[in-house]
C-alpha cells in the first residue's frame, strides 16, 4: 500500500485577489461606506437701476441676492459616527463668466476634515469665519444685498485663507465654534487670526456672539465683535444685530465704528418680504455715520426657482461713502458725502 502524498494547500492567485475583501472584511479593516460626490449650485442674476452721485446707471450683476456658484461637497462614513466631510466651491458672474472671489477657482470654501456624532466638526483649508457665520445668523436673509451690516461690515474678515475650524455639537441649547488662522509669515505673526463664537437656541429664540482679532500689521491688530438675537413668532421674524471695529490706526485712517442692524421677514405664502434698517457711526473722525433702509420681496415660483424684487437707500454724512454691495461684489465707487439708492429687479435658481 503506497503511502498517501499531501501536498501543501495552494489557493489559486486570481482566486485569492477575489475572497481577499471577504477575509478583511472579517478582520473588521474592510473600507468605510463611500458616498458620490454631490454636485450643487446656485444661479442669480438681475438687473440694478442705481444712483451713486454720478447719474443713474442701469446693469446686469451676478449674485445680487445670493452669490452665484456651483460646488463639491460629500463625505465618507468612517464609523463609530465619524465622517471624512470636503466641500469645493466656486463662485462666478453670470454676466460676464468670469471667476468671483478674485478669479480664485475655489474661491468660496475650500476644506477637508472630519465630523463625529459626540465631538463636533472640524475642517481645515479656505473658510467663512466664524464671525461670518454670526453675522449671518442675525442678519435676516444672511448678509446679503439688502443687509444694513453687508454695507458697513469689513469684508476681509468673511473668508479665510489657511485656516482651522471647529463646530462643537448643541449641548443643552448652547454650541460654540472656533477658528484660527495662520498668517504663514516666518517670524512674524502678522495675518494671524483667532475667532471665536458661542450661539443659544430655545424654541423660536436664538441668541450668539463672535470676536474675531487680527493681526494686520505689525502695529496694528484689529478686534471685531458682534452680538445678535433672532425670535420667530411665526407670522414674522425679527432680528438685532450690534457690531464693533476697533484699529490702532491714527484718526485720519482709522477704520473704527459702531454698527447695528434691525431686520424683519414676513412670509406671504409660499413668498417673503424683507425689511433692514442699520446705522454706522464712524469713531475717529466726523460727520463719517451712515444709515441704510431696505426692502425686498421675493416671489416663489418653485422649490427651485423665485423671483425678487427689491429698493435700497444708504445716507452718508459728509465722510462717509457706503455703497450698495450685493452678496458677492462690491457696489459702486461713492465720492464722500453722495447719498446711494439702487432698485434691483431678478431671478435665483438653484440646482
Amino acid at each position: 500500500m503506497h503511502p498517501v502524498r499531501t501536498r501543501p494547500f495552494q489557493l489559486p492567485l486570481a482566486h485569492a485577489w477575489r475572497t481577499l475583501p471577504v477575509f478583511v472584511s472579517l478582520l473588521g479593516l474592510g473600507a468605510a461606506s463611500h458616498a458620490e460626490p454631490t454636485l450643487y449650485g446656485l444661479i442669480d442674476v438681475g438687473l440694478a437701476s442705481t444712483d451713486a452721485g454720478l447719474g443713474r446707471l442701469t446693469s446686469l450683476d451676478s449674485g445680487v441676492v445670493l452669490g452665484s456658484r456651483f460646488g463639491l461637497r460629500g463625505d465618507e462614513d468612517l464609523g463609530g459616527g465619524s465622517k471624512a466631510v470636503y466641500t469645493l466651491e466656486n463662485g462666478f458672474n453670470v454676466d460676464t463668466g468670469a471667476q468671483g472671489q478674485g478669479g480664485l477657482l475655489f474661491g468660496r470654501q475650500a476644506f477637508v476634515g472630519f465630523t463625529n456624532d459626540s465631538y463636533g466638526r472640524i475642517t481645515m483649508g479656505r473658510h467663512y469665519s466664524v464671525f461670518h457665520t454670526t453675522l449671518a445668523t442675525y442678519s435676516l436673509g444672511g448678509l446679503v444685498w439688502g443687509n444694513a451690516l453687508n454695507y458697513f461690515r469689513d469684508g476681509s474678515i468673511l473668508r479665510l485663507d489657511n485656516s482651522i475650524r471647529y463646530e462643537s455639537p448643541q449641548f443643552y441649547g448652547f454650541s460654540s465654534k472656533l477658528m484660527v488662522a495662520l498668517g504663514e509669515q516666518a517670524g512674524s505673526s502678522v495675518g494671524n487670526v483667532f475667532n471665536p463664537s458661542i450661539d443659544y437656541r430655545n424654541g423660536a429664540f436664538q441668541a450668539g456672539a463672535s470676536t474675531l482679532q487680527r493681526r494686520k500689521l505689525a502695529g496694528n491688530d484689529e478686534r471685531f465683535n458682534t452680538l445678535g438675537a433672532s425670535y420667530d413668532a411665526g407670522w414674522i421674524k425679527l432680528a438685532a444685530l450690534a457690531y464693533t471695529q476697533r484699529d490702532q490706526l491714527p484718526a485720519a485712517t482709522s477704520l473704527a465704528r459702531n454698527a447695528f442692524e434691525l431686520s424683519a421677514t414676513l412670509p406671504v405664502g409660499t413668498n417673503a418680504v424683507w425689511l433692514s434698517y442699520g446705522q454706522d457711526h464712524g469713531k475717529a473722525r466726523a460727520q463719517s455715520d451712515a444709515s441704510a433702509f431696505s426692502a425686498r420681496y421675493d416671489y416663489t415660483l418653485s422649490k427651485r426657482t423665485r423671483l425678487y424684487a427689491g429698493y435700497s437707500l444708504i445716507h452718508n454724512q459728509a465722510n462717509a461713502n457706503f455703497s450698495i454691495n450685493s452678496s458677492s461684489n462690491a457696489g459702486p465707487t461713492v465720492t464722500l458725502g453722495h447719498n446711494v439708492n439702487q432698485a434691483v429687479l431678478g431671478m435665483l435658481h438653484s440646482f
